[in-house]
């Protein structure tokens, strides 16, 4: 994130304003690294707002899978129902993650695949 970005941040109250010192220089001391950092990774700010980050990707998007490829998001489904969001199909949720994770869902951490698809389908509107 450059400079610019991050201080805009500060100044809508996404992150904590930096301390100053006698001289004028600005810090931070660890509790406020500590909430920065986690209103980044969390997409929620420290004023409690959520927040949109853009990441741009290096990579050139995969191709599609072909559907026979796909794998199963059924307990996905489930977990996302009982978060709320009732009424989700199974396309719409194989959409979710395919917009999400364009180069599939291996290696990652069942529960940072529900809350992105969550956070994805909240931002479309569901629920």
């Amino acid at each position: 994130m450059s400079r610019s970005q991050f201080y805009w941040h500060v100044k809508r109250g996404t992150f904590h304003a930096p301390l100053r010192l006698s001289n004028g220089r600005p810090y931070f001391n660890a509790s406020q690294v500590e909430d920065n950092l986690k209103a980044r990774e969390m997409g929620i700010g420290v004023n409690g707002e959520y927040v949109l980050f853009y990441e741009r990707s290096e990579a050139p998007p995969k191709p599609k899978q072909t559907p026979a490829s796909k794998t199963d998001h059924r307990e996905l489904l489930e977990s996302l129902q009982t978060l709320g969001l009732s009424g989700l199909t199974t396309k719409q949720v194989v959409d979710a993650v395919d917009i999400c994770y364009p180069k599939g869902t291996s290696g990652e951490d069942e529960n940072d695949i529900l809350r992105k698809v969550f956070r994805h389908l909240k931002r479309a509107g569901f629920g």
